[in-house]
C-alpha cells in the first residue's frame, strides 16, 4: 500500500515521504479500515517535527483522525463489521499506522460507526477535537442551564465545544482572537436542526472585554 511515513524526526520536507508499505494485518480485537480521509490535527506534526518527539518503531505512519470502511476483523470482534463506514481515532497512539496511508489497523472501539447521512469529511474531522471537546466539556457533569464559556470558537476544538455545548443545553459565550474569524459562518446542519443560529463572539484584549455577539440560550 501507499502511504506517507518518517523514520526521524525533523522538518516535513526532509524526513515525510511517500513509500509503499506493507499492508497490515488486523490482530485480536483489530479491524483493518480502508482510509478513505485522513485528519491532520497539530499532535501529529509536533510529534514528526520533534517538538513533541515519541519513539519511533522502524517508522512512523502520521496522522490520529480519519474515516474509512473497515476491511477486515481480526480475532474477537465482530466479522459482520466488514464494509462498515467508520471514524478513527488516535490511530497512531503508541502505533506506527496513522491514517496518511491506504489502510490503517486499530483496536476496534477506535474505529467507530458512522452514521447513515454523515459524510467522510465529517467523520476525519471528529477524532482528536471532538473527543477534547467533549471531555472538556463534561467530565465534570452535566451543563445544561450553565453558561459555558469557549475560549477560541473559531478552531477546531471550540467550533465542536459549542456545538456540543448547544447541543447540551448550555447557554455559549465564545471568543475568538480577529474580526475575520468572528464572522458568523453559514448554519451548520446540527445548528438548524437545533433551530439556532449561527454566531461568534470576540475580545480583542481580555475575556472580560465586551462581546460584540452571544450564542442564545440553552437548548430546548
Amino acid at each position: 500500500m501507499r502511504a506517507a511515513s518518517y523514520d526521524r524526526h525533523g522538518p516535513a520536507a526532509e524526513v515525510l515521504a511517500v513509500h509503499d508499505v506493507e499492508r497490515p494485518v488486523p490482530g485480536p480485537g483489530e479491524v483493518l479500515v480502508r482510509v478513505i480521509l485522513s485528519g491532520v490535527n497539530p499532535t501529529d506534526f509536533k510529534s514528526r517535527s520533534g517538538a513533541t518527539p515519541r519513539p519511533i518503531d522502524g517508522f512512523q505512519i502520521p496522522h490520529h483522525d480519519g474515516a474509512g470502511v473497515i476491511e477486515a476483523a481480526g480475532e474477537g470482534v465482530d466479522p459482520a463489521r466488514a464494509g462498515q463506514r467508520v471514524w478513527l481515532w488516535l490511530a497512531a497512539a503508541g502505533r506506527r499506522w496513522g491514517t496518511a496511508a491506504e489502510y490503517t489497523v486499530v483496536p476496534g472501539e477506535q474505529a467507530v460507526p458512522l452514521p447513515d447521512g454523515v459524510s467522510l469529511e465529517l467523520g476525519a474531522s471528529l477524532g482528536v477535537p471532538a473527543v477534547t471537546a467533549h471531555r472538556c466539556l463534561f467530565a465534570d457533569g452535566p451543563v445544561r442551564g450553565k453558561t459555558v464559556l469557549v475560549a477560541g470558537g473559531a478552531g477546531a476544538v471550540g467550533h465542536f465545544a459549542i456545538e456540543l455545548a448547544v447541543w447540551a443545553g448550555a447557554r455559549v459565550i465564545a471568543t475568538v482572537t480577529s474580526s475575520t474569524t468572528a464572522t458568523p459562518a453559514p448554519p451548520t446542519r446540527s445548528a438548524r436542526r437545533l433551530g439556532r443560529p449561527t454566531g461568534s463572539s470576540r475580545s480583542h484584549s481580555a475575556p472580560t472585554s465586551p462581546l460584540t455577539s452571544r450564542w442564545p440560550g440553552p437548548a430546548r
